[in-house]
């Protein structure tokens, strides 16, 4: 008995099995390639959405800044009827203010406070003038809050900082004459 050329010896793979394993490699291959062409569009889309919803951030800045003054002069008339006594119109001009807010936020800025005795931040505090005081735990803090500011909620960049007064503190008076220690003549 003689053994043909084609067939398989127990070393060598039988021909068909040589074809399906190469195919298995393509198909391997071709998987991988399709794996990666979606991962590719995925994050394509996923930065394609984030433009578009920064370019509608950008849109709407007019609105947003002119909403941001509507809101400050509304709530500044209201403060100015109550020391007026005037409650009723200025329970009308701060719920005008309070609409002001609402569109804010339906714009995606969100309104951020200070507290009294805050430390000064920079990136956060607008500061309007400073009030003597003689604590020296107080210097550099909030004194008086005169304007919310706004940030917008999405990336948090601060679209307007908060206006407010700063304690500063002042040393009681020298008495007239005396010269600060260790600068005597």
């Amino acid at each position: 008995m003689t053994v043909s050329d084609d067939a398989a010896t127990p070393d060598s793979p039988h021909p068909l099995e040589r074809v399906l394993s190469s195919l298995d490699d393509r198909l391997a291959a071709l998987d991988e390639r399709a794996r990666h062409r979606e991962a590719v569009i995925d994050r394509l889309h996923s930065e394609n959405r984030e433009l578009r919803a920064a370019q509608d951030r950008t849109l709407f800045d007019p609105v947003v800044a002119d909403l941001i003054r509507m809101h400050d002069q509304l709530a500044r008339e209201a403060g100015g009827l109550r020391g007026r006594g005037e409650e009723r119109l200025a329970e009308l001009m701060a719920g005008f203010a309070d609409d002001a807010l609402l569109a804010l936020e339906r714009l995606g800025v969100e309104p951020v406070g200070a507290g009294v005795g805050d430390p000064f931040r920079a990136d956060l505090h607008l500061p309007l003038s400073t009030v003597d005081d003689p604590d020296p735990a107080r210097d550099g803090t909030v004194a008086e809050v005169a304007a919310p500011g706004f940030r917008d909620a999405v990336t948090g960049r601060v679209r307007r900082r908060v206006h407010a007064r700063f304690f500063r503190h002042v040393g009681p008076a020298d008495p007239a004459g005396s010269a600060p220690p260790g600068k005597g003549t």
